[in-house]
């Protein structure tokens, strides 16, 4: 983890720079956050690093211990079940309440967005899958005006692919490409309602998708 940040507001920088370390698998569920160590090898204050830190756990991504460190916490499945609901919960008012804002250039956007996911998931690309989804996505959501709410479920999409996984299931994403063109097929008869049926109680539901989840997250069933 040799970095250092030169900035003069640092909070930010210091959140972004954790994270990539937790994508990259440097800061590992269960493992010690060393404030100290990690202050002294960014070049920093302790201040913006207790500033990130504090970032990092309202989002559920740390817990702060008193007088023990920090620790990075471990997803877990009541974790999962929670993000389904707060994202399907989310995504179908959205797309409900936004559907006279959707265009055929955001249908021909979704469209293409869907079928480089299968395109890659057929090559077993995995590699862009996560940014590719959350394109997908944030195509209807970014038609909204409600920015609490969209920056409220980002963060939660980023919990639920914290740390780098190789045991992505193809079958199960390309189900999900399905379920894709089942909101495209809805978005395009205007029927915003069906398209956030679609997306909360199947796309985004728990129970519908928990076999593919206790398997993608190593959890049994």
């Amino acid at each position: 983890m040799d970095e250092k940040l030169e900035f003069s507001s640092l909070s930010e920088q210091v959140y972004s720079y954790l994270r990539r370390q937790m994508n990259q698998g440097n800061l590992v569920p269960g493992s010690t956050i060393h404030i100290g160590d990690i202050a002294k090898q960014l070049g920093i204050s302790k201040t913006p690093l207790r500033d990130a830190l504090i970032h990092l756990e309202l989002e559920g991504f740390v817990e702060i211990l008193p007088r023990r460190g920090v620790r990075v916490k471990k997803l877990l499945i009541e974790d999962v079940k929670n993000a389904y609901d707060a994202i399907g919960l989310v995504e179908a008012f959205i797309v409900s309440s936004c559907i006279d804002k959707i265009t055929p250039r955001h249908i021909d956007k979704l469209e293409e967005l869907n079928e480089t996911i299968i395109s890659d998931i057929k090559k077993g690309d995995f590699s862009k899958l996560f940014s590719t989804n959350l394109k997908f996505h944030n195509v209807y959501l970014e038609i909204s005006d409600n920015e609490p709410l969209k920056k409220f479920i980002l963060p939660i999409k980023h919990r639920l692919y914290d740390f780098p996984r190789q045991n992505y299931i193809s079958e199960w994403e390309l189900r999900n490409c399905e379920e894709h063109r089942q909101v495209i097929s809805c978005l395009k008869q205007g029927d915003g309602d069906g398209a956030g049926s679609i997306l909360q109680e199947v796309h985004w539901s728990f129970e519908f998708q928990k076999d593919f989840i206790y398997s993608f997250y190593g959890v049994d069933n």
